[in-house]
Order: structure tokens, then sequence, then C-alpha cells
């Protein structure tokens, strides 16, 4: 085992993030303590990224919908005429409503 400066544990670490491979597999490829190398992650993690804050990355992402959506009203057809409610109307208070015409008629 050769001793690495920074700049090859930073590019062993890179290789390891990028690859996917699991650290004891780096490890044995290039014949290294997987004990070391976590310490030394570490130490290169921490020299990134000083303020222990991880820098975020906007990603805006625009989509275009291209139709018509037709919104149709919720209609009941009764006795005595016709009902309509805009398509958002409130189960419960269909229910209600429904609930108080029906004791309004016995």
């Amino acid at each position: 085992m050769s001793r690495k400066n920074s700049d090859e544990w930073k590019k062993l670490v890179e290789q390891q993030v990028i690859s996917g491979l699991s650290v004891p597999k780096l490890c044995a490829q290039h014949q290294l303590s997987a004990k070391y190398f976590y310490a030394r992650k570490a130490i290169i993690a921490k020299d990134n990224n000083s303020t222990g804050f991880i820098q975020a990355k906007i990603v805006t992402k625009q989509t275009t919908i291209i139709g018509q959506h037709v919104e149709r009203p919720i209609r009941l057809n009764l006795l005595v005429g016709e009902l309509s409610f805009p398509q958002d109307t409130s189960p419960t208070f269909i229910a209600e409503l429904l609930n108080g015409l029906t004791h309004e008629n016995v």
C-alpha cells in the first residue's frame, strides 16, 4: 500500500461514488483499508463543505399541457325542476340539501 496525497484520495472517493461500488469492494480492488477509506472520505467531505451544509441545486421543470378541460356542473333532475352545482361543490353540502328537501316534502 503506497501513501496517497489528498488529491489522490479525492479521486478515489469520487471514483467510489460515481462507480456505485461499495467501499469494501473498491478498497479490495485498490488494496486499501475500508476503515481508513471511510476516515479519509469523511475528511474530504468536511473539507469540501466546511459549513456543515450541503449545497442544494435548484432544478426547475416546465410542463406544458395541451388540451382543454371542460368543467361540467353537477346536475340533479327532480320532479319540480333541475338543480345545478359547480363541479367542486362539496358532497356533504349536496347530501344535506337533498336531506333537507326530502324532509320538506314529508
